[in-house]
């Protein structure tokens, strides 16, 4: 279908069935929820679940990650282009791809890919991706930092049907689960993605023969082309002109990634010319992954009131050098993208935005500091009831924001698709004790409005049968930041995964004292790049999770705002006076404004 919408449909229809295709990827998303049963879906919600017309273009996002609502249309289109002419595409036929190859992002984020069909015509398609408990890599649950290419990486499928016209294809279920080390696990994620599809089949079905399918048909081209025609007059009210920002993913090896936005007319270029060579560690983007990236800091800057469709397409271009680290060629190694190429994409892409969006003063208001992402860590081994397991850390989830114009970044708010997990069903479920989980102090960029805080936490081992478990780091590494202030705005502090053995905690715990001072637990300390780990009995983990950077001057900022951070224990009194330049009290509770003045003053004339 091409988005040739004629304005025939009248607008309370439109906006009618527009709304309904929206709430129908969201109950999608839902079902995922309600039927799986991994943390990945029902706690961490790292999950797609979107609509599409008859020939694979995006029509309704719903809330899903922009990114991969791109790259589920690529894979779509592939379907398509794999099985038309060939085996054919049947009603109630349900077909499953994760090669990032050919349209995903890493192998361990299985698209699951249905048609609708409504009197034996095809009118739409439905698509659903779950990150999976494990995919059978050299490391438990898929990210593989000793990975040298893609066929280290796990299952690899270019596309096959997983049920042929209505009926489970067992022999294939099974191989596929065969392949992994959660097979229970795994088959509940692949249900889970076949009940939300029915779900989307169920629902447009009824659209049709309420409406009939060619008036469902002229509502998909009009909302496409008006999310077009809206993004093209919003990128037009911006002069033309280019901004550039440079990234490092910082591990063993450290790996750059550059992108310069060229604005010209109403097109957006994205231009990642410079970018590292494709690394022989799994950081590498297929090109897909790095359109998808750009298309959804596009619609979360510029579009972020309008229909998320195919119409955001149009306006994009990517120049993405092959054999690079953005547009990685077979064989290289993708399972850790997703927490470290894509995420420093997913923040050079909006960085670039808010630079054009800053020469605007009717646009100047929406600039807000960006977050370069997290450390992250998978951990596996037999729990204490002696089951295996395979799982994740999501603290990433409880990352600050960075600050905005006129407003401080959200504490702990995460990236808008993820929450966290509960830690008592975490220390029920897997041999873990957490420490701690709390806001991180002086971790937040400042500024006149500071950025939002991110968290620490420190866990242990406790009741391990083995005596410990494994883990795997990855996330984006590096000890520059973790998202850079703007308009004289600091840098936030850096997200760290340390591992530190052979310390004093259960000493500590047999006291009755709560062992909350990671330094006081003793033992030996390693910063962890990208590697498998062991975490033994008595030894911690670490993890410190990202935090935003501030807007404008720090000096700027409401010395009562200052001193309510003091109070909250997200500012130090020794950054209140150094860095805002806040003079309080002996007891810190009250706000010295004569000596705040003079401070003040002070620094600003030593600058």
């Amino acid at each position: 279908m091409t988005a040739t919408g004629n304005g025939n449909v009248d607008p309370i229809t439109l906006e009618i069935l527009s709304h309904r295709l929206y709430q129908i990827a969201r109950e999608m998303g839902i079902t995922l929820e309600r039927v799986g049963g991994t943390v990945n879906t029902t706690q961490q919600h790292d999950y797609m679940a979107s609509l599409y017309t008859a020939d694979g273009d995006v029509l309704s996002a719903g809330e899903s990650l922009g990114q991969h609502v791109a790259c589920a249309g690529v894979a779509v289109k592939k379907i398509i282009e794999r099985f038309e002419d060939g085996e054919g595409i049947d009603p109630d036929d349900v077909f499953l791809l994760n090669d990032p190859y050919v349209a995903a992002i890493h192998q361990s984020d299985v698209y699951v890919i249905a048609p609708i069909h409504h009197e034996g015509r095809r009118i739409a398609w439905s698509a659903t991706f779950v990150h999976v408990m494990d995919i059978g890599a050299m490391s438990p649950g898929g990210n593989s930092p000793g990975a040298t290419e893609i066929c280290h990486e796990g299952l690899r499928v270019p596309g096959l049907k997983l049920v042929e016209r209505g009926k489970l294809r067992q022999d294939v279920f099974d191989t596929l689960l065969n392949m992994t080390r959660q097979p229970v696990m795994v088959g509940l994620d692949l249900k889970c993605e076949i009940a939300a599809n029915n779900i989307a089949k169920a629902r447009i079905q009824e659209i049709a023969g309420q409406y009939g399918p060619e008036l469902l048909e002229q509502v998909a081209a009009e909302i496409i082309q008006y999310t077009e025609s809206v993004l093209r007059e919003r990128i037009g009210e911006f002069a033309d002109g280019s901004w550039s920002d440079t990234a490092l993913i910082q591990g063993d090896e450290t790996w750059k990634m550059q992108l310069t936005l060229n604005k010209q007319g109403d097109r957006l270029i994205f231009d990642f010319t410079g970018s590292d060579p494709q690394a022989r560690t799994g950081i590498n983007m297929p090109y897909h992954a790095t359109f998808g990236t750009c298309f959804a800091a596009v619609l979360e800057t510029l579009g972020y009131d309008i229909p998320r469709n195919h119409g955001a397409f149009a306006p994009i271009e990517i120049v993405a050098p092959p054999g690079t680290v953005v547009n990685a060629q077979y064989p290289a190694p993708v399972s850790l993208n997703t927490t470290s190429g894509a995420a420093t994409c997913r923040y050079l892409a909006p960085a670039v935005l808010m630079q054009m969006l800053a020469t605007s003063e009717s646009w100047r208001h929406e600039v807000m500091a960006s977050n370069a992402g997290h450390r992250f860590a998978r951990h596996a081994g037999v729990n204490q009831y002696g089951r295996y397991y395979v799982s994740s850390l999501s603290e990433g989830a409880i990352d600050g924001y960075g600050a905005r114009a006129g407003k401080d970044g959200v504490d702990s708010g995460g990236r808008g698709w993820h929450s966290c997990q509960n830690v008592e069903w975490v220390e029920q479920n897997f041999p873990i004790l957490y420490l701690f989980r709390r806001h991180l102090m002086d971790g937040a960029g400042a500024g006149r409005y500071r950025g939002g805080a991110g968290a620490e936490t420190a866990l242990t081992v406790h009741d391990a049968p083995e005596g410990g478990i494994k883990g795997v780091a990855l996330g984006v590494s590096g000890l520059r930041n973790s998202g850079q202030g703007v308009f004289g705005g600091l840098s936030a502090a850096p997200s760290l995964l340390v591992l530190k053995e052979d310390t004093a905690v259960w000493d500590a715990i047999r006291e009755n004292r709560h062992p909350e001072d990671v330094e006081a637990m003793g033992g030996t300390s390693e910063m962890l790049p990208y590697c498998d780990f062991d975490l033994r009995d008595g030894g911690v983990l670490y993890m410190r999770m990202a935090s935003g950077g501030g807007y404008g001057d720090p000096l700027d900022r409401d010395p009562e705002a200052v001193l309510r951070d003091v109070v909250n224990g997200i500012v130090s009194a020794e950054s209140a006076r150094d860095i805002y330049g806040v003079a309080l009290d002996d007891s810190e509770t009250r706000v010295d404004d004569a000596a705040t003045e003079a401070l003040r003053a002070r620094i600003r004339k030593q600058r």
